[in-house]
C-alpha cells in the first residue's frame, strides 16, 4: 500500500512539473553587444529594457540632433539620413510638432525654443562635454552648446524630480508604468547612457520613473532625465529598430518632433 502511495505521489508531481515550468517564465540574464568600438547595447528585464552606453572620451564619437527644418520624421529616417549608429526620440512636443523646452542643433537654437523651469535638458559641446541641467533652473543658451535636447522630469539619486509648481501631469506621468526614453551621464562625464524601456505590451507595461531612476542609480549615474515616451519611444541601432512598439498603435513607428543620435566614425 505504501509503495502504491509513493508511486501515485510521484506520478502527480511529475504531471505537475511541466505546468509549473510553463507558468513561471525564467528571467533571462542580461546580454551585451558591441555596437561600435565606443558604444555598447545591453538588454535587461527579458529584453524589454535597452541600455546604450557611449564613451564620450572617444574622439570618433559625434553627437547629433535633428537639424532645423527637417521635422517631423521617424527615428529610423533620422538615423538613416545622418548615418548614425544609435538614435532615439527626444523631446516632448505639441500637436504642431514643436518641441517643448530648449533644443539646439549644430549650434543653432530652434525657433521659439527656450528653457523653462519645468523642463530638464541635456547640453553637449562639439567636444562632447555634456551636462544635464539641474531641477528648478532656467538657463540661457551657452554659445558653446552644439547639441541640446529637452526632457521633462529630472532623475536624481534613484528618484524622479518635478520642478516646483509643476502640474499634476508631471506626477501622474511619473507614477504610472509607461514605455520610456531617457538619457543620463556618469559623474565624471565620460559615459553617456540612453535607456529605452518598452511597454504597453500584453506581458510588459513599462517602467515608472522611480523604477527608471533606480536603474540609473544601479549604473552609477546620479543625473538623468526623462524624454518623451509612450508611443514615441524608439531605439534604432545601425538602421534597425530594436524596441517593440506598443501593440495598441499596431506596431507602427511614430513621427516625432526631434531626435538624438550618436555616430562613431571608428565603426567599420
Amino acid at each position: 500500500m505504501k509503495t502504491l502511495l509513493f508511486v501515485l505521489m510521484g506520478w502527480c508531481l511529475g504531471a505537475l512539473a511541466p505546468v509549473a515550468a510553463q507558468t513561471s517564465a525564467p528571467v533571462q540574464p542580461q546580454r551585451t553587444e558591441q555596437v561600435s568600438p565606443c558604444i555598447t547595447h545591453t538588454l535587461q528585464d527579458n529584453g524589454h529594457v535597452h541600455i546604450v552606453k557611449v564613451d564620450l572620451s572617444c574622439p570618433s564619437v559625434q553627437l547629433v540632433g535633428t537639424a532645423v527644418g527637417t521635422a517631423p520624421t521617424t527615428v529610423k529616417n533620422f538615423a538613416f539620413r545622418n548615418k548614425l549608429n544609435v538614435a532615439i526620440n527626444a523631446s516632448f512636443f505639441d500637436p504642431q510638432y514643436r518641441p517643448q523646452g530648449l533644443v539646439v542643433s549644430e549650434g543653432r537654437r530652434w525657433d521659439n525654443s527656450r528653457d523653462t523651469r519645468q523642463h530638464a535638458f541635456l547640453a553637449c559641446t562639439a567636444a562632447n562635454r555634456c551636462r544635464i541641467d539641474t531641477p528648478n533652473h532656467k538657463a540661457e543658451v551657452n554659445p558653446e552648446w552644439h547639441t541640446v535636447i529637452a526632457g521633462w522630469q529630472n532623475l536624481r539619486g534613484g528618484t524622479y524630480v518635478c520642478a516646483r509648481g509643476a502640474s499634476a501631469s508631471c506626477y501622474s506621468n511619473a507614477r504610472v508604468a509607461h514605455p520610456r526614453t531617457s538619457v543620463g551621464l556618469s559623474r565624471d562625464g565620460r559615459w553617456l547612457y540612453m535607456i529605452v524601456v518598452e511597454g504597453r505590451l500584453p506581458d510588459f507595461e513599462g517602467y515608472t520613473l522611480n523604477q527608471l531612476a533606480r536603474l540609473y542609480r544601479s549604473l552609477g549615474v546620479r543625473d538623468a532625465m526623462n524624454l518623451d515616451g509612450g508611443g514615441s519611444t524608439t531605439l534604432v541601432i545601425n538602421n534597425q529598430r530594436m524596441n517593440t512598439l506598443p501593440s495598441r498603435q499596431l506596431f507602427l513607428e511614430r513621427s516625432v518632433a526631434n531626435q538624438f543620435g550618436v555616430r562613431d566614425t571608428a565603426a567599420p
